[in-house]
């Protein structure tokens, strides 16, 4: 029995191994360089300029629970008829304001420099009938567009998790609270919003925290004026080479997340707790009241208008050159190819222009390796839980690094790697190791429910446990491989903060070009970035319709 012991504690340890040794090298060993040298910098009593601090962090908190307020008033009304009504086209729309959650950062600040930039398709259009030479709209490099971008994204966050809490509201406890007399008002503060407040709370957290870390909106459209803590980093490691101040704001940016998700496990846990199973649209019914007619239609329209129009934007801006661009290019005006064609060209033919389609490829190329990284590390994890269940104490740890930044890693990596940071194998390993959590979420399922009987049946029959995974395991969690892969994929292609760190100038990837063709002057390299931008949307929605059609 011993003997039986020690070699199924030998066996699940070493399917922890790999994992392990990747989690320490590829993160704890470049947190560890991040803490020791912010340490060193204040043990050597260096004078820190905490004003200077104090501000960014200020910043990065205000900006923060103003976009969450924000987030909330937008999102609350569509998440309330998602909740009560069945109307035409429901899963249509559902799924279109989902779209701006998972689209890249660098994506998301195209867009909006499509539609409100100086050159952005308000702003043409508005010249092109009025005459005018100076735009209408002057938001970027503002306030106001760093919160619109963020309200954009963490819109559908407020759908998700108030929408569906909401939905396992009995709605027959609202009726019988107006049968009691109580006015709409009072349903709400005494029903309604006593169960929805934990999900509240869990949204407010969440949106709170993808905001406090916001660091490609912010980067992009925010200008050099507005500063996150992500965004200080970058120019304190980049720019300025202060490596152990960035560490010390990395570290304070740590301690505040880890905190935050915290409490929001805290908060999702309590959720569950009080969700009570209902009957698929239990709760939904068609609106049918006029006034209820009318206020769905233009909630949805709306929330359509403000959702879709900086992503038809985009693709219109990568595809049409206004006559006002024309005449100062020798570009033809109207419905073009241009800014797509020129993705192959290097017009100066200079040895050190990259052509963007190498960047695409690049990122291709990144994705299918950091993809097959993750997806091989997460299967050692999961299979080592499923066959050696006292393991499943250590999944938490492989868990960690969606708690921490892409930036704190990248910094983390300028660190500790040192002169290896530029190496080609860094940045599908990072991108693998910011995939991974997902991979596992999207693996963990499909393994755990196979029956063992399955396997023992295998066994009896003279399989060996390699034999038992490749026939009766492999072929029925084959989906969730699939799925996993793709998610992987789809955030390699779009990881930004990372890679802004650890790119080569020669080696760049979609969202690294993005943001050089933006920071350049001139009409083609302002076409170029859309065109870019497109693809990069491309790829991703193509990516989430696979993985939906697969569910």
């Amino acid at each position: 029995m011993r003997k039986y012991f020690n070699k199924n504690h030998l066996l699940g340890s070493l399917f922890f191994l790999i994992p392990l040794i990747f989690l320490i090298e590829l993160y704890f060993f470049p947190l560890f360089s991040i803490f020791r040298s912010a340490f060193r910098y204040l043990a050597d009593e260096i004078t820190i300029n905490w004003s200077n601090i104090g501000h960014v962090f200020w910043f990065t908190f205000w900006q923060a629970i103003i976009s969450t307020i924000l987030t909330l008033i937008a999102g609350f009304p569509t998440a309330w008829i998602f909740s009560r009504f069945n109307f035409p086209g429901k899963k249509i729309f559902n799924a279109l304001f989902t779209i701006p959650f998972i689209l890249p950062t660098v994506v998301t600040a195209a867009a909006f420099n499509a539609l409100l930039g100086p050159k952005g398709f308000i702003n043409m259009i508005w010249m092109s009938v009025s005459g005018s030479s100076s735009p209408i709209v002057q938001v970027m490099n503002t306030i106001w567009i760093i919160l619109l971008a963020h309200v954009f994204y963490n819109t559908s966050v407020v759908l998700r998790v108030i929408g569906n809490s909401w939905t396992q509201i009995d709605s027959k406890l609202e009726d019988a609270a107006k049968t009691l007399g109580a006015s709409p008002l009072k349903v709400f503060s005494r029903v309604v919003f006593p169960q929805l407040k934990p999900s509240i709370l869990s949204a407010c957290l969440l949106i709170f925290l993808f905001d406090f870390t916001s660091y490609g909106v912010v980067f992009l459209l925010g200008g050099p004026k507005f500063r996150t803590i992500e965004v200080e980093i970058y120019y304190q490691a980049l720019q300025m080479l202060n490596l152990p101040l960035a560490g010390i704001l990395s570290i304070f940016q740590i301690i505040i997340t880890i905190a935050v998700t915290l409490i929001d496990k805290r908060l999702s846990h309590i959720i569950l707790l009080n969700r009570a199973p209902k009957i698929f649209g239990e709760n939904l019914r068609k609106p049918e009241l006029r006034w209820e007619k009318i206020v769905v239609f233009i909630i949805l329209g709306l929330q359509f208008i403000f959702l879709i129009s900086p992503i038809l934007a985009l693709f219109l801006r990568s595809m049409y050159v206004f006559p006002s661009e024309s005449s100062r290019t020798t570009i033809a005006s109207g419905w073009t190819t241009v800014y797509y064609q020129q993705l192959f060209v290097n017009a100066r033919n200079s040895i050190f222009f990259v052509p963007p389609i190498k960047a695409i490829l690049n990122s291709l190329s990144i994705a299918i390796a950091a993809s097959g990284i993750s997806l091989i590390i997460s299967l050692f994890i999961v299979v080592g839980e499923n066959r050696f269940p006292w393991t499943g104490k250590l999944e938490s740890i492989f868990m960690i690094p969606i708690g921490t930044s892409a930036v704190t890693l990248g910094l983390g990596y300028l660190l500790y790697f040192g002169r290896d940071i530029q190496k080609i194998w860094l940045i599908p390993l990072a991108h693998s190791l910011i995939a991974l959590p997902f991979v596992i979420r999207s693996i963990k399922p499909a393994i755990f429910n196979i029956p063992n009987s399955l396997r023992q049946s295998a066994s009896i029959l003279g399989a060996s446990p390699v034999q038992v995974f490749l026939k009766i395991d492999f072929p029925i969690i084959f989906r969730g491989l699939i799925n996993g892969f793709i998610f992987a994929f789809t955030i390699s292609l779009g990881e930004f903060g990372a890679t802004s760190f650890i790119t080569r100038p020669d080696r760049p990837t979609i969202p690294i070009a993005i943001y050089r063709f933006l920071g350049q002057p001139g009409l083609m390299n302002y076409g170029q970035a859309m065109a870019m931008a497109s693809i990069l949307m491309t790829f991703c929605l193509t990516m989430i319709v696979i993985v939906d059609q697969k569910e």
